[in-house]
């Protein structure tokens, strides 16, 4: 049964994997992030009114977790990617079927080891960007 009303943010989470997606260990935040490149139309005759037009869409995936380096499924495994430049198919979604989940393939962009102070828990940090369609669906 899908989600009503609003949905909590610890339901939101990225997974990996196109076929059977698998929850990324421990994680914080989530944040997936669309753009459009605008690219300027405006005729001289236009007047003092610019006139936009859509272009180029893009996407990232980004998000911190807890580091564990027995994870199934946390940092080492997105450092292994990093590292031998593979793509990487994620998933944005509650797992509940019938919500809305959306879905691509990219490249971690960007990934961060921190360890902050004496008594607190060594966190990491990830983006992915999108290479190709961003896909919205049903779970």
């Amino acid at each position: 049964m899908p989600t009503t009303g609003t949905v909590l943010a610890k339901n939101m989470a990225f997974y990996t994997g196109s076929t059977t997606p698998v929850l990324i260990t421990c994680q914080t935040n989530a944040s997936l992030s669309q753009t459009t490149n605008m690219f300027e139309t405006t005729c001289k005759d236009a007047g003092a009114w610019g006139a936009q037009q859509p272009g180029v869409k893009n996407w990232t995936a980004s998000g911190e977790g807890l580091l564990a380096f027995s994870a199934t499924n946390g940092y080492t495994t997105l450092w292994d990617a990093w590292n031998t430049q593979t793509a990487v198919s994620i998933v944005f979604q509650t797992g509940v079927t019938g919500d809305t989940k959306f879905s691509g393939t990219g490249y971690i962009s960007s990934l961060e080891l921190t360890s902050n102070g004496n008594d607190e828990a060594v966190t990491f940090s990830f983006e992915i960007t999108g290479s190709g369609a961003l896909a919205k669906a049903t779970i």
